[in-house]
């Protein structure tokens, strides 16, 4: 009677276990079966196509800015700051006061050496008188001239040590940060304030030995900074060393670029292009179009098919990049549409519907 019951309870077991995998089983049927078969969504992207562009040759090289005329200001002469005639940040002109030293020492020295010059002035004059009636010899006045000059010498010195109290600006340009105080004691060569004339921009950098014949004094060169985005300066190389690294083999060059917003500061590092005579023909299309992987950069094509248009993952090799578009050395032809946003949800066979707008910016403004 047992082992009827158990085997009736295995029995019952086994229907209701395989009852229910069976269900499992079908209900995962079903939704790979919804999920084969479910439309796949159109994606908004935007759009550009690749097209042959003519680019003037270039060579590329990286550089650091220096203003035209720049140094710390600083003073000659020992002394006690008496007087600051500057702000931090001012623009100030060639010979403007910026700082007097304490002078008292040197103004009593003056007036000392005044009467003395005084003195032997009138000497020397009367030894002048003198002479005509032959009461004194050609050597006292010889001595008393000579005495004359000796105090005029020592003049001119002391009013040279005062002027040097004084301390000027030596060309145009900005001011950097005040380092100095009222009554702080100076010693030679203390830095008192930066000054910078912003006006012209110096950009030096290297560039191979191969580029010794495409470089010459003149040549137009465009430049572009992280500081400002998108925003191309353009210049010309002012000199070129003539003795290249012997470790390095590298070229030192140096360009001008005008700078009359004071956009450009001393220190910045920019991106240098010297253009070559001579335009090329390439494929170039928008930066925002590559897609970097570490498998490989590539682009999302646009095609046409019967049900609308799709998009396709395409390899490409990059080259030179110039304002905002970039040359594409293989795997993109010329007219291919390409997406230049929205790539982030693409895939190999993505519908997508082209906006003239950003599809990004349209769904922050929703």
């Amino acid at each position: 009677m047992n082992k009827k019951r158990l085997t009736i309870v295995l029995a019952v077991s086994g229907v209701i276990f395989g009852g229910v995998f069976g269900f499992v089983q079908f209900r995962n049927h079903m939704i790979k079966q919804y999920f084969a078969t479910m439309p796949k969504p159109v994606i908004a992207v935007t759009a550009d196509a690749a097209q042959t562009e003519q680019w003037q040759g270039s060579l590329s090289a990286v550089g650091t800015l220096q203003a035209v005329n720049g140094v710390d200001v600083s003073t000659s002469v020992a002394g006690l700051v008496e007087h600051i005639a500057f702000q931090s940040g001012q623009t100030v002109k060639k010979g403007q006061l910026l700082l007097k030293l304490d002078s008292a020492v040197e103004q009593s020295n003056l007036r000392s050496a005044l009467a003395d010059a005084d003195l032997a002035k009138v000497s020397a004059n009367r030894q002048r008188t003198l002479i005509k009636s032959e009461t004194v010899s050609q050597s006292a006045l010889d001595k008393a001239e000579a005495e004359l000059k000796v105090k005029d010498a020592t003049v001119a010195g002391h009013r040279a040590q005062i002027e040097k109290k004084s301390v000027f600006a030596p060309f145009d340009g900005t001011l950097g940060m005040r380092k100095v105080d009222l009554g702080q004691y100076l010693q030679p060569g203390q830095t008192i304030v930066n000054l910078q004339d912003l006006s012209v921009m110096l950009a030096d950098f290297t560039l191979s030995q191969k580029a010794v014949e495409a470089v010459k004094s003149g040549a137009k060169v465009r430049m572009t900074t992280d500081a400002w985005p998108g925003r191309v300066f353009d210049g010309s190389i002012t000199a070129i060393e003539p003795q290249l690294d012997a470790k390095t083999g590298m070229l030192t060059a140096q360009a001008s670029f005008a700078n009359p917003d004071a956009a450009l500061r001393p220190g910045m590092f920019v991106r240098i292009d010297v253009l070559r005579d001579g335009a090329r023909s390439v494929v170039a299309m928008p930066v925002s179009a590559v897609a970097y992987n570490l498998y490989g950069d590539s682009a999302f094509v646009i095609q046409d098919g019967p049900d609308g248009k799709s998009v396709r993952r395409q390899f490409i090799t990059l080259g030179e990049r110039r304002d905002g578009r970039i040359e594409i050395l293989n795997g993109i032809q010329p007219g291919d549409v390409v997406v230049t946003s929205g790539q982030v949800k693409l895939e190999n066979g993505s519908k997508v519907d082209i906006r003239q707008d950003d599809p990004l910016k349209s769904t922050t403004r929703r």
